[in-house]
């Protein structure tokens, strides 16, 4: 496959992609409209399909982390409660005192890896060919289903 030369993305095309990416303020709705915009524009501008299919695999990575991080907590939470089953005048234990400091580390995640998501969108806006740390050299070299118009001589 040759590599075409870097031209800059049109209006439209900065702006889906940088949905694409901003949509990670809506969770795991998200993915969908990273999906969505990958399938629609996939034949007309690879710079926006590009950038689209890249955020919906960032943000769902995000939210599978982000559902393991809960999910740890959660247990964490359930075991530091067990010696508070028997005896309910019994003091908290250390457990759950770190489980419920360690209810940040979720949301600490969740806030860093959606600014990043933001960020994202903002370069995208600006027109620049945003990669993502590691899904996006992933992704180059994931040979994409993505065509260019056909050009008119």
């Amino acid at each position: 496959m040759t590599e075409q030369p870097w031209t800059p993305p049109d209006q439209e095309s900065r702006l889906l992609a940088a949905l694409a990416h901003g949509s990670i303020v809506a969770q795991g709705l998200g993915i969908l409209i990273g999906v969505l915009i990958y399938i629609t524009q996939r034949d007309k501008s690879r710079y926006a399909a590009l950038q689209a299919l890249q955020a919906a695999v960032y943000q769902f990575v995000v939210l599978v982390v982000t559902i393991g991080l809960w999910m740890a907590w959660g247990v964490l939470l359930s075991v530091s409660m067990i010696p508070l089953m028997g005896n309910a005048n019994a003091d908290p234990s250390l457990l759950f005192w770190v489980s419920m400091i360690g209810m940040v580390v979720p949301f600490l995640f969740m806030i860093v890896f959606g600014l990043y998501g933001l960020w994202a969108a903002l370069r995208a806006w600006q027109g620049h060919d945003f990669r993502y740390v590691a899904i996006g050299r992933w992704l180059d070299r994931v040979d994409l289903p993505t065509t260019q118009p056909a050009q008119e001589a």
